[in-house]
Parts: C-alpha cells; structure tokens; sequence
C-alpha cells in the first residue's frame, strides 16, 4: 500500500474552505481526470459519492464515504467499493489566522495489483501524488475563483 500527502495555502477562513470543500460535484469541475461525480446520499455529516475518471486512459470509478467533522475542521474519506483496493484519507483544514487556511491532504492507495515492481510502485505514487496535487489546486481553484469572478 502506497501513501502520499501534500498541502496548499488558501487564503481564506478555514471555516469558509471547511465549507466549501464539500461542495464535490463543483470541486470535481476543476479536475481534468475526473469526469463525473454524484452524490448518492447524504446523512448528517456522512456522504456517499460516485467518482468516475479516467488514470493513464483507462477509466476507473468508485464509490467512498466522506465523514466531515465540522469541530475538528477535517474529512475523512474511505472507498465503499470500486476499481481500487484500497483508498482513503484525510483533508485537514487548519486556521493559520482569520484569512488563512493550511489545508492538508493525505491518501493511502492500493491497486490491488499483485507484484508490483519497484519502478510501477514509484510511477504509481508520483501519479497519485499528483492526484493529490490537483485536488489541493482544484479547491484553491475553487475558492479563488468565487473571491474574484470573472
């Protein structure tokens, strides 16, 4: 099992980017790999989605659960079912002053692909660090872009 993380400054309150980060179905307009995604059901803090995208031209879809924690400023995310073994993680949003959010992002991944070498394991967490990347970009995107509308 492979794990990366990164993380992105955004500068507004990490109230604001706690909120708007779970808006998906937008988040998921800022992604290019990512060409649909729904959500299926919403209980409280608890939310189902289906995410389809394409990897390296080949498309892959899943379903996860997203538990968002409004007091700890955090989502936690875990595959239900889908093309990978393993994936889930955490979005940490945590207040730098009133106007500014350090927002952090960590994924665990699993293909499921037995023997994997050395060389598609480093391919694979340079790829899925980019994932994670482009998420952390799409949400400052996001909010930039509703700060300053064209």
């Amino acid at each position: 099992m492979g794990k990366v993380n990164d993380v992105i400054i955004v500068q507004q309150s990490a109230e604001k980017v706690f909120l708007e980060a779970q808006n998906i179905e937008k988040l998921a307009e800022f992604l290019p790999d990512i060409k649909e995604v729904k959500i299926l059901q919403k209980n409280m803090n608890e939310v189902d989605s289906f995410w389809k995208g394409s990897f390296q031209g080949r498309e892959i879809k899943w379903t996860e659960r997203d538990i968002w924690d409004g007091v700890n400023k955090e989502c936690r995310f875990a595959i239900l079912e889908g093309d990978f073994k393993v994936y889930q993680g955490v979005w940490k949003f945590i207040p730098l002053s009133d106007n500014e959010t350090r927002v952090e992002l960590e994924l665990e991944y699993d293909l499921g692909l037995p023997l994997v070498g050395a060389l598609i394991n480093a391919f694979l967490k340079k790829k899925m660090l980019e994932n994670v990347q482009a998420m952390l970009k799409a949400l400052k995107q996001m909010i930039d872009q509703q700060q300053n509308p064209a």
